[in-house]
């Protein structure tokens, strides 16, 4: 199974996409889910606060890391 997220374009013909894909839900070669959610960019402060937290995980040195992934 694959999962894909479309984004209709503003000057495209919703309703036309629509009824195509509404017929390949009713041959049950797709299922449809709406989300009227757009995406939303993280922020500045968001990825600052990001990036710090990463940076307090662990460290591990070379050899430690090969010993974890047992290389």
């Amino acid at each position: 199974m694959k999962t894909f997220l479309l984004t209709i374009l503003p000057d495209a013909d919703s309703a036309k996409i629509m009824n195509i894909l509404q017929d390949l839900v009713d041959q049950k070669s797709i299922e449809l889910k709406t989300y009227s959610q757009q995406p939303v960019s993280a922020s500045e402060e968001q990825i600052d606060e990001m990036i710090d937290e990463s940076e307090l995980g662990p460290y591990y040195t070379e050899q430690e890391a090969k010993d974890i992934l047992k290389l």
